[in-house]
């Protein structure tokens, strides 16, 4: 592992595009110097990010509190669309941080990940509670290509809802017919039936496409401990096949010595042709 706390991918050039999932870790009571206290991890959070400098960041499981914090501290640079999974929007978010000075949104879009899934807040294949997806239709300033940027977490507990919503996700981006980025806490490991279902719609794993890898081959569920290489990535970046993936990798930076969540980041460095 490295033992310093420069970026892993950091800013990058048109006509690249730097994505990044980060599932934060929803903000429960804790002693202030847990390693789980939000009070302990959101500058680290924000440390993070504002140094990786990713074009879109995907962010999962933030209760609206969390999101103000991040959308605060993160500045003006970043456009946040964040959607909570409750009836009206509420509750804890998924979404996305987009770098303002490289991308226009034309639309903002949620999708409860259930068989209606233009109602929000409906629950489907035995969920405990809902879950939902969050996209943004973008415009590109430096290239001119118009994308579709999704952010969503799937279910914990149950594998058909998992490979259901991993269908609709892959429905949901096929109907649009624009080039897309898909950002999760996928709750399963790459290979498994949902990223294999999404495989079949044409929206693949960066990792498989990539040029190169940067840092070492870890899991993304480290919980606060030592990553483990070739653990199970259950966070991922998926691109359309449209997409070139120039570098990928999993983050294990720990900003002053801070785990910013349970979680690992994943970098993908993708472009799409003009």
């Amino acid at each position: 592992m490295p033992d310093d706390d420069r970026p892993l991918i950091g800013a990058v050039q048109p006509p690249d595009v730097h994505c990044m999932t980060l599932n934060v870790r929803r903000r429960v009571p804790r002693p202030s110097g847990h390693p789980d206290a939000w009070e302990r991890r959101r500058e680290a959070v924000v440390a993070l990010v504002t140094s990786e400098a990713p074009t879109v960041l995907a962010v999962q499981e933030a209760l609206p509190t969390q999101s103000a914090d991040l959308t605060a501290a993160l500045g003006s640079r970043f456009e946040p669309v964040l959607v909570g999974r409750g009836v009206r929007g509420d509750g804890e978010q998924v979404g996305l941080f987009l770098d303002r000075s490289r991308l226009e949104v034309v639309q903002r879009r949620s999708w409860a990940l259930s068989r209606t899934p233009s109602r929000p807040g409906s629950r489907s294949w035995g969920t405990a509670f809902p879950r939902h997806a969050v996209g943004a239709v973008v415009d590109d300033r430096a290239t001119r290509v118009r994308f579709l940027a999704i952010a969503t977490h799937l279910d914990v507990a149950s594998p058909w809802a998992r490979l259901r919503s991993a269908e609709l996700l892959g429905r949901i981006v096929r109907e649009r017919g624009l080039p897309a980025v898909v950002m999760a806490d996928w709750n399963s490991p790459s290979g498994s039936a949902p990223w294999r279902a999404l495989a079949d719609a044409g929206v693949v794993d960066s990792w498989s496409r990539a040029s190169r890898q940067t840092g070492d081959p870890v899991g993304t569920y480290p919980h606060y401990q030592t990553p483990r290489v070739g653990g199970p990535r259950i966070d991922g970046v998926l691109v359309t096949e449209d997409a070139t993936v120039d570098r990928v990798g999993v983050s294990t930076r720990r900003p002053d010595g801070v785990w910013p969540s349970d979680h690992a980041a994943v970098h993908a460095v993708v472009r799409w042709a003009s």
